[in-house]
């Protein structure tokens, strides 16, 4: 017994000393012999490092400057010229490319969005300066000036302010008193005032006509902005609120890689044709939206301006 466990020593020393002569010699190996400087210039920084590391040689960064002819992150120049004979374990100082100073503003006028014009500055070496919003007809979030203009030289990492759209300006007036009018009446004069109708409810009334207004949720005399949101309550018995319903519509931002685009939704009915929603949405957003509609009616959804489903209102 106690010849074996002197053998299963002697076996276990002799494996420690093979795996320190394993790792001497590969340290050898890296480090001893010689090889040969190859050419970095022209290099991505991050391929140059590996090839030097390929070879048992470090690199640093000695300095970082800009370049009309070289492009970021390239290998402008290296403390040993190529073709010259070292040692393994040297490391190598090199000089790299930060890209031209002059950078060229690109064109930001009429991006549907400040983030978007954002991320194409960033993308162009540049960056977003002051962003003043303003009332426009343009849609909410587009650009609508820039300075400096598109196509101007600048120096890289300048700013660029952005004057964006707020939406068009608020249209306000008195509210109404629409008590005693026609559910219909009532309806056209909200319609006029660019009031949301969302909701009409029955009540009971007292002397009130069947079918006609006798409360609202925004108080008469008072200031509304055009887009307020209009509740009604209408005595029972009238025919002309048999046909407004109140639907829910659902729709999934496809999810195929484009940058977050303008989504709207107009609704078509008996009472004609007006927008229910228009927002900016990331790829794969889950939008829902209540709509009030009356009689037939059918949603079209808009996608970046363009067409992308027409569906039925149940």
């Amino acid at each position: 017994m106690k010849e074996l466990k002197f053998w299963l020593k002697l076996g276990a020393l002799g494996a420690a000393l093979g795996a320190a002569v394993f790792f001497l010699f590969m340290e050898f190996s890296l480090k001893g012999g010689t090889v040969t400087m190859p050419n970095l210039k022209g290099m991505p920084k991050k391929a140059a490092e590996m090839k030097l590391r390929s070879l048992g040689l470090d690199m640093t960064v000695r300095e970082e400057r800009y370049s009309s002819t070289a492009p970021f992150g390239a290998i402008l120049e290296q403390s040993l010229e190529p073709g010259a004979t070292l040692k393994r374990g040297r490391t190598i100082a090199v000089a790299v490319s930060i890209g031209d100073k002059q950078l060229t503003v690109p064109e930001l006028v009429g991006s549907p969005s400040a983030r978007q014009a954002r991320l194409l500055l960033e993308q162009n070496g540049l960056q977003v300066g002051r962003v003043a919003y303003i009332p426009s007809e343009q849609p909410a979030e587009t650009v609508l000036a820039q300075s400096p203009e598109g196509g101007r030289e600048v120096a890289r990492g300048e700013g660029v302010s952005l004057l964006v759209s707020s939406g068009p300006a608020p249209v306000i007036r008195l509210m109404p008193n629409l008590r005693g009018k026609s559910l219909g009446d009532a309806r056209a004069l909200a319609e006029r005032m660019g009031l949301i109708l969302r909701k009409v409810g029955e009540t009971d009334a007292t002397g009130a006509a069947p079918g006609s207004v006798v409360g609202q949720n925004l108080t008469p005399s008072t200031r509304v902005a055009a887009g307020a949101e209009l509740d009604l309550w209408v005595a029972p018995g009238g025919a002309a609120q048999g046909d407004a319903r109140l639907a829910t519509v659902e729709y999934t931002v496809p999810n195929d890689g484009i940058q977050e685009r303008r989504v709207r939704f107009v609704v078509r009915d008996s009472l004609g044709e007006r927008t229910v929603y228009n927002r900016m949405q990331q790829p794969g957003a889950l939008i829902r939206q209540d709509v009030q509609v009356h009689g037939a009616a059918s949603l079209e959804i808009s996608l970046g301006g363009e067409v992308a489903e027409t569906r039925v209102i149940p």
